[in-house]
């Protein structure tokens, strides 16, 4: 039975010194959990944190002083708060990719898993915008901690958490983590965008992720009149696709869009809730390249940081320093290609913000490989779509530079030579 308390403190009292907490992230982040964790850190000292993404910079905090000193922080994502210098020195990165870690989740054998949840309804609640790795958590997890909201929407698909998974609850009040996405109006985006949508045919399934390149895709697709099928997000531009009728369902009677997340604003959590056209599914699903390879026409549309002559991208890492994580773009590509007449697509700018070609002749040592080269079928900038799967190493260079900045193409070709 759920022991309901009534502070954040008292919901944390179940986890002990040196335990290893599993987070839910996105805009599922537990806030009020982890303030608790602040609240009680000298008590905790040892505990290691486990999480992806937290949305909101200020669920952070327990990486500032004086906490960085009594906690470990374990990530798969290295959010944009660490950038601005919010982080201490207990923050480490772990190399694995979404489609694993249900399996590390397992081998982990946390102690804890702190969840965020909507009200209970008829013996169950709802993971509502966030399913994500949380039933891992919740099944791999000794303790499950639970903070009850009853801003949080119930959501359809694979997100009812039944009542008695959950030992420890807070009830609270408040809203939903919003993704912090700066609206960017850029005319070079939009190109990309354009260029992407125009691959894209009537009737795919289509998967992006979050950021300058899958909001200007999806505003591409929404341009050309285009009606496809969302997997993976559900994002502000989502909403906007769905509302002007660029959706259609997956299969006959089926959802428009199945996620693991919604990483919008309050528009996107309201378009979420009891929305029969979106179903909710966990990251183990979602995911999965064999999963993903029943789903016919699936279009994967991911980005990266750079990527050399021979197609190896790096999508994590900037002047040395780590500032993403790996994701599932390596996932969706292996499904994607194993889809019915599914295809991947890496796009990106051919240039930095500073006019530094994007398209390098080889990746600079160190760097990380987060999509190796026989991985890619497409690549697009604002200068076209170079088809890479069929091509030698020798084509694959030429059709690299062909789409790359016309100020860089003759230093790519004496690079080349």
């Amino acid at each position: 039975m759920t022991r309901y308390v009534e502070s954040a403190r008292a919901a944390v009292a179940a986890i002990q010194p040196g335990d290893k907490v599993v987070v839910a992230g996105c805009s599922g982040v537990p806030s009020a959990l982890l303030q608790g964790i602040m609240e009680d850190s000298e008590r905790l000292r040892g505990v290691t944190l486990y999480s992806g993404m937290l949305c909101g910079p200020s669920n952070y905090a327990f990486m500032a002083p004086p906490y960085d000193e009594r906690l470990r922080y374990v990530t798969w994502h290295m959010p944009h708060a660490f950038m601005k210098g919010i982080a201490g020195a207990h923050v480490e990165f772990l190399p694995i990719s979404w489609a694993r870690i249900d399996r590390f989740l397992r081998d982990l054998k946390p102690d804890v898993a702190l969840i965020h949840l909507s009200p209970e309804e008829a013996g169950f609640h709802s993971l509502g915008v966030s399913t994500g790795y949380n039933h891992s958590a919740i099944q791999y997890a000794r303790t499950v901690i639970a903070q009850v909201n009853d801003q949080m929407p119930w959501s359809f698909g694979e997100s009812r958490v039944a009542v008695s998974d959950v030992d420890v609850a807070l009830r609270v009040s408040r809203a939903l983590e919003p993704f912090d996405q700066p609206t960017v109006d850029d005319p070079v985006l939009a190109s990309v965008g354009d260029r992407v949508a125009e691959l894209v045919p009537n009737g795919a399934v289509l998967q992006v992720g979050v950021g300058g390149i899958p909001s200007a895709t999806l505003n591409g697709v929404q341009r050309r009149g285009r009606e496809v099928s969302l997997y993976s997000l559900v994002t502000d531009e989502a909403v906007d696709l769905a509302r002007g009728g660029g959706l259609c369902p997956i299969r006959p009677g089926g959802p428009s869009i199945v996620a693991v997340e919604s990483l919008g604003t309050q528009r996107t959590f309201d378009f979420v809730a009891r929305n029969e056209l979106v179903q909710m599914v966990p990251s183990i699903r979602m995911q999965n390249p064999v999963e993903l390879s029943r789903v016919r026409a699936l279009y994967s549309v991911n980005s990266c940081l750079e990527i050399d002559l021979l197609g190896q991208c790096n999508s994590e890492m900037l002047g040395g320093r780590q500032i993403s994580g790996i994701g599932g773009s390596i996932d969706f590509i292996e499904g994607s290609w194993l889809s019915e007449g599914g295809r991947s697509i890496v796009a990106l700018p051919s240039t930095t913000g500073g006019g530094r070609s994007r398209i390098v002749p080889t990746l600079a040592a160190g760097t990380p490989i987060t999509l190796p080269r026989h991985a890619l079928h497409t690549v697009v900038t604002e200068y076209g779509a170079a088809q890479l799967y069929d091509k030698s190493t020798r084509e694959r260079r030429e059709a690299l530079i062909s789409i790359a900045h016309p100020d860089h193409r003759a230093q790519l070709r004496r690079a080349m030579a």
